[in-house]
């Protein structure tokens, strides 16, 4: 089944919310982004009845290495406990539309609250970003390449090493040609690790670099055979990255 963006799914569901206060049965795995502080996370959390958390884990931009949480839900507010002692304290935020009801996963937009570890304690705000049902859908990418997962992500997280530390070689070779850039309108394309270098400080300004560090080539969203990044801004099909917008 195709996972869709979890905001496309609210958008009806919004529309019935006076009909709809109880949340449908049934298991959905929803991913989220944000930030803890200043660093840029993404969130993985398998929920049941959209009313409480059977399991989930986060990762941050740069290690993406997955965390795993243990979480309990008390009404609108959730926590979630890592190993090292990190804790999460988080309550669900609307947008208004939930029009009084008690929030949770199934009327909120996002989580916010703060993480605390011994004497340190950063605000934490995270979107829902999209949902895909049953928590159960492997391999990730099968709509996009028929490699391992692994595999996949690593190619793009190639890419996106490679153009921070301005390693022309190493991000040429995570790219899928032809590569399509959208610089504010105006369409280019780059046929070869050649054109790419050429054209690199058109590319990779300094605008696009520093939002780049905030990148999650894990668990991407798939959509038509591409993979999402930056919602939107890079997209990687089964060769590598396949289009970038700025």
């Amino acid at each position: 089944m195709p996972r869709l963006p979890l905001f496309a799914a609210l958008i009806a569901l919004t529309a019935s919310a006076a009909l709809a206060a109880t949340p449908p049965k049934g298991v959905e795995t929803l991913e989220l982004a944000g930030k803890v502080g200043g660093r840029a996370v993404g969130m993985n959390l398998t929920v049941r009845d959209y009313l409480t958390i059977d399991q989930g884990h986060y990762f941050y931009a740069g290690p993406l290495a997955d965390i795993p949480l243990v979480a309990k839900v008390d009404g609108e507010a959730v926590s979630l406990t890592e190993p090292g002692g990190g804790v999460f304290s988080l309550h669900f935020v609307s947008n208004g539309s939930a029009k009084g009801e008690a929030l949770n996963f199934y009327n909120s937009t996002g989580l916010q609250g703060t993480w605390t570890r011994g004497a340190t304690s950063l605000p934490v705000s995270l979107g829902f970003d999209w949902s895909f049902p049953d928590g159960k859908q492997r391999p990730w990418y099968s709509g996009a390449t028929d490699e391992p997962d692994a595999l996949f992500e690593a190619r793009a997280q190639r890419f996106v090493r490679g153009a921070l530390a301005g390693d022309r070689a190493m991000t040429a070779r995570a790219v899928s040609y032809p590569l399509s850039v959208d610089i504010h309108g105006r369409a280019l394309t780059i046929r070869n690790p050649a054109q790419l270098r050429a054209h690199w400080a058109e590319v990779f300004t300094p605008r696009f670099l520093a939002r780049l560090k905030d990148a999650l080539p894990h668990e991407m969203f798939v959509h038509n055979g591409m993979a999402m990044v930056l919602n939107g801004d890079i997209w990687f099909d089964a060769r590598g990255a396949a289009v970038i917008r700025h």
